[in-house]
Order: C-alpha cells, then structure tokens, then sequence
C-alpha cells in the first residue's frame, strides 16, 4: 500500500517540534545554512544530535562536508531569522551579529541555545541526509525564554507554562 506524499505531511506536520537554523563555513569561508525543524538528539555516550538537510538545499554540501557545524535553537520571537533562512536564493546572514564559536563554527548571536558540533557521521536518509554532530560546546544564554515552534504550518513562540 502506498500513502500518499499530501496525507504524510498532514500528519508529520500535525506533530509540534521546535525550530532550528543550522549554520556552517562553506569552503569558500561564507556562512550558510537552513532551517530545519528535523532536529534531534540521538545519544548521550556520546553526545549525539541529529539533523536532516534536503539533498537539493543550496548548503547540503557545506553542511556536510564541515568538519564543525553549529546548530542554532530559536527563541518564540525569532520568527524573522527562521524565514531568513529557509528562502532559497538570498543573503541568510544580512543583519546578523554573527562571530566563531570555540571550535570554529558560526555561532548566531540571541538564540535559545547555541550547539557547536563535529561531523560525526552522515547517512542516506531518501532526498534528505541524516547527519549526526558530535556536540562540542554549548552556550544557553536565556533558558528561560520560550521557544519557537512548527506546527500545521505555522511558525510561533511556544505559549508559557
């Protein structure tokens, strides 16, 4: 039996998850990267995450091939830098403070929480990778702030507890 592609994303879109922008230096020294709300952590021995970059995205080959990469979990009010960087095409880093974490990767300044990882290792996912990150260093600068979620297609800050 086969499911059709629309009624699949019907229902991965019915479940919530939180929004992240992944970032890397591609080899020419530039910044790029996406959103991806297909973020996860996999391992505690070791520290483990995992994320899911579409083979045909613009940075697919920076993303992967980066020895670092950094993963950037967005704040409720950080709408704006979550469409930034999902639009094909365009400058991601106009108007951001971006600086080098400890081990080398953009770091995106205001954030949630700021992941710094090492390739660990990538893996077929279809017309995604799965790419798992080694997590090296991490900053929580406001942890208390709410979060930005994904849900039926619409993006906003997760309502306080």
């Amino acid at each position: 039996m086969t499911v059709p592609i629309d009624i699949f994303k019907q229902a991965m879109g019915s479940f919530p998850t939180g929004v992240t922008v992944t970032t890397a230096y591609s080899r020419a020294g530039k910044v790029t990267g996406m959103t991806a709300s297909a973020f996860s952590s996999v391992s505690l021995d070791p520290l483990l995450v995992m994320m899911c970059p579409a083979r045909d995205s613009e940075c697919f080959g920076s993303l992967t091939e980066a020895e670092y990469f950094s993963i950037h979990i967005l704040g409720g009010d950080q709408e704006e830098l979550a469409w930034q960087f999902a639009k094909p095409g365009i400058e991601k880093t106009l108007g951001l403070e971006i600086n080098r974490g400890p081990c080398g990767a953009p770091k995106i300044e205001g954030c949630l929480a700021f992941l710094e990882c090492r390739h660990y290792a990538l893996y077929e996912g279809g017309d995604h990778g799965i790419l798992l990150g080694e997590v090296m260093h991490i900053d929580l600068p406001d942890p208390d702030r709410p979060p930005l979620v994904y849900c039926k297609s619409v993006i906003g800050s997760l309502p306080a507890f």
